[in-house]
């Protein structure tokens, strides 16, 4: 069995409910105030039998036209407008505006019921017929059936055009979340929360885990029993009219506009960018109303592209108060009155990307929405991954803002980059290429500016080339930028040596002009008399800092260490070292004589060494004397 939803339209009091209660058996006027003033006010809604095999819903919605809100959204979800036209009026202004609003949310089968026939002359009842034809045609396809809800005469033949229409309607794709927008809200004594909407993707079943999303925040529940037309079903498939209770929800958390859904990825967006069919355009930065789902809410609309009227266009949409949004979602403009146009819709369209990112190149903006709105998913891909270079792209964010489409373009990243075009990371984010290898170059080149602002440094700190290679790029992008740098082959690539990196062929110390030469020429000079730093650089001629990483280098290198705030060679210690283990192969006691018999040292140079000495294991102190320590032992 297929389920639809079919949804009314028309001016007020033309007949809609009337209509309704003679195909249904139901009037939808429920509220005292609908039947007190007869006409409607709230949505209303009876199941339609048309057949074993049709399950339709029918959502009659108000005419007036300060509720043309609330008509819009009825409007959401339905296949098939119902359009009411009363044949001794035709068409009226919310005729045309709810049929305007029918084709900006993606509607484009209408069935005509042209009512009240028995109250017509046949002239001008044809006359209505050929008003309705002009405004549908070349928008709808559209049957027309002549009705008399008073005397029955044509109510059989709209019910088998009816039937006929829907069956010839594609089956829509599967959807692999439930999603309803919220229309009412009610508790009910002993089972609690209750809201109505219509199911608009996917399918629900009774125990399933859902969020209810709105413009704060979310809730998490259980759908604890599912209600079609006052009938418990077990599980329910879109398109539907389904009351969904609620577990662990109260209708305090619970708001008009908020959407029921599986989708993880579903959130409230305050900006987004759409391709727009403007009915009037707006001046720049326009304050509109926006309907979306069944919500409606304040914004202000700014035109991208070259907008004319009845002509499509790219805008950007700011929202007053967030919007439940996807990607592919339908909305409708209104605009006031004081700007010019009385309360009447002025255009909508679909959303292209849901959470739009604040523009800073305008063009690659502009390239991006160009691709989703032609459905390419392969340039969409590779014009985000430029757009939001160097961050990488990341496929469930993509997913909030692209909705369904976001399968495809992650596919054909896939493909792109198979051939080298993207860059499939580590954590399952892409980038383009371009910013990889412009990042790669960008790590030789501060590798190098390093090698010549400290060429006695080992290299850049790694964590550093992380820091500077791109601050708001991701770790993983920065890591493959790195590995790209270090890749084999490139004379100009980089070398990763423990914690820093460094230019192949990099050599500590080159280019240092001789200062090291003389460094190590002094300490070979002084031998075991040592120097001090001030006086290294009193006999050199040395800046503080050049020096302290002239000896930071030679430590480094082996060739000096420091002891006692003295800088010795290493040459020279080590052959004192060998005097002193040679001499402990016979003594069992060094003395102070006999230390400074070894080093031709005074007390005051000789006391730093034989502390070395002591802490190298070689010997070990008692008293003033030292006895062999555990390394005096010859190898």
């Amino acid at each position: 069995m297929r389920r639809f939803v079919v949804g009314t339209a028309g001016h007020v009091d033309h007949g809609k409910t009337t209509l309704v209660r003679a195909l249904t058996g139901v009037d939808t006027d429920r509220l005292a105030e609908e039947k007190r003033r007869g006409i409607t006010i709230e949505l209303g809604f009876a199941p339609l039998v048309l057949g074993d095999d049709l399950d339709v819903s029918v959502i009659d919605v108000p005419g007036h036209r300060k509720l043309v809100h609330t008509m819009i959204a009825g409007a959401v979800g339905i296949e098939l407008v119902l359009l009411v036209v009363a044949a001794d009026e035709g068409v009226m202004p919310q005729t045309r505006e709810h049929v305007a609003a029918c084709e900006l949310l993606g509607i484009r089968r209408a069935v005509v019921a042209l009512t009240k026939i028995d109250r017509a002359e046949p002239e001008i009842a044809e006359l209505a017929a050929e008003d309705v034809a002009g405004l549908l045609r070349g928008r709808f396809e559209f049957e027309t059936v002549p009705v008399s809800a008073k005397t029955g005469e044509g109510i059989a033949e709209l019910r088998a055009l009816l039937a006929k229409s829907l069956a010839s309607l594609p089956i829509p794709p599967r959807a692999p979340h439930a999603r309803l927008a919220v229309d009412r809200l009610f508790a009910v004594r002993g089972a609690g929360s209750v809201v109505t909407g219509t199911l608009v993707t996917g399918e629900l079943a009774v125990g399933t885990k859902v969020r209810l999303v709105s413009p704060t925040g979310e809730v998490a529940s259980e759908a604890r029993g599912l209600h079609v037309h006052d009938h418990s079903v077990s599980v329910v498939a879109a398109p539907t009219r389904l009351a969904v209770n609620l577990a662990s929800v109260t209708l305090a958390e619970i708001s008009r506009g908020d959407v029921l859904t599986t989708d993880p990825h579903l959130a409230a967006s305050s900006r987004f960018d759409a391709e727009v069919l403007l009915h009037f355009v707006p001046k720049a930065s326009a304050s509109v109303e926006v309907h979306a789902g069944t919500s409606r809410v304040p914004g202000r609309v700014q035109i991208l592209t070259e907008a004319t009227e009845e002509a499509r266009a790219i805008a950007r949409i700011r929202l007053e108060t967030p919007l439940v949004l996807i990607g592919g979602d339908r909305f409708v403009l209104r605009i006031g009155s004081k700007r010019g146009v009385s309360g009447a819709v002025i255009g909508g369209g679909v959303v292209l990307d849901a959470h739009a990112p604040h523009t800073r190149d305008r063009a690659l903006r502009l390239e991006v929405l160009r691709a989703i709105a032609a459905g390419d998913a392969t340039e969409t891909a590779r014009s985000v991954a430029r757009e939001r270079a160097p961050r990488p792209v990341v496929s469930g964010d993509l997913a909030a803002r692209l909705g369904a489409f976001e399968g495809l373009v992650s596919r054909a990243a896939d493909k792109l980059a198979d051939r080298g075009v993207l860059v499939r990371l580590k954590d399952g984010t892409w980038t383009d290429r371009d910013t990889i290898t412009a990042l790669a170059d960008r790590a030789k080149r501060l590798v190098g500016e390093h090698h010549d602002a400290h060429p006695l440094d080992r290299g850049l700190p790694l964590e550093t080339l992380r820091r500077k290679i791109a601050p708001r790029a991701g770790a993983t992008v920065v890591a493959e930028a790195i590995r790209v740098a270090a890749k084999k082959g490139p004379e100009d690539a980089i070398v990763l040596d423990g914690d820093v990196a460094r230019l192949v062929g990099f050599v500590e110390g080159v280019g240092a002009g001789g200062p090291i030469d003389r460094v190590k020429a002094a300490l070979r000079d002084a031998a075991l008399k040592g120097l001090g730093e001030h006086a290294l650089g009193e006999l050199l001629g040395l800046p503080s800092k050049e020096l302290k990483a002239l000896l930071a280098k030679i430590v480094r290198d082996g060739a000096a260490l420091v002891a006692g705030g003295q800088w010795f060679e290493v040459a020279a210690v080590d052959l004192l070292r060998a005097r002193v283990i040679e001499h402990f192969a016979s003594h069992s006691v060094l003395t102070i004589a006999d230390f400074k018999a070894l080093s031709s040292l005074g007390r005051k140079q000789a006391i730093p060494l034989l502390e070395l000495f002591d802490r190298e294991g070689i010997s070990l102190r008692k008293g003033d004397d030292r006895a062999p320590g555990p390394k005096s032992r010859r190898v």
